[in-house]
């Protein structure tokens, strides 16, 4: 496997957002190198009755396991800007994914223009209690991680704010 400057750059991106919500959240996190024929580990009882943690659709105000394979930023509107694509490694105090951000180049105009794709890393984090809903938590952040071409002038991570539900 060949890795450019920029997939390592990538690399480095997650494990350091790995960190980061390792230390807010008081998790302890581990990164391993396994063969993909090897098996997940056993799951607790007490782990898997707990409700997962969801993201929000900010149309419908719903929560969302695992959507896919659309993903609309937090907006409810039409937006020249959306993840595709989107499929999950892991989900659970934090999620790990990846997908395709779209972005329409609004040329001549928007309505004429052509949607641009960009791979990228999807990590879903910080877990906060969601209002409304009791016992049931939501992810408020959203890293992603270009793993290969970008868009000019763009840093190789972004991270947006998810809220709990559309103002």
């Amino acid at each position: 496997m060949r890795f450019t400057r920029l997939r390592i750059a990538a690399t480095a991106g997650l494990v350091t957002v790995a960190a980061a919500v390792a230390a807010t959240t008081g998790a302890v996190t581990a990164l391993a190198v396994a063969p993909a024929s090897a098996r997940p580990a056993a799951v607790s009882s007490a782990a898997a009755k707990a409700k997962p943690v969801v993201l929000v659709n900010q149309c419908s105000g719903k929560g969302q396991v695992k959507p896919s394979p659309t993903i609309p930023l937090p907006e409810c509107m039409p937006s020249s800007v959306f993840i595709g694509k989107a499929s999950w490694t892991s989900w659970g105090s934090v999620a790990f994914g990846k997908g395709v951000l779209e972005v329409n180049n609004c040329t001549p105009s928007c309505a004429g223009g052509k949607y641009i794709r960009y791979p990228i890393l999807i990590v879903l984090w910080r877990a906060e209690p969601w209002a409304g809903k009791k016992g049931e938590d939501y992810f408020s952040r959203m890293t992603w991680i270009y793993t290969g071409k970008r868009p000019s002038r763009v840093p190789v991570t972004h991270t947006v704010n998810w809220p709990a539900a559309a103002e």
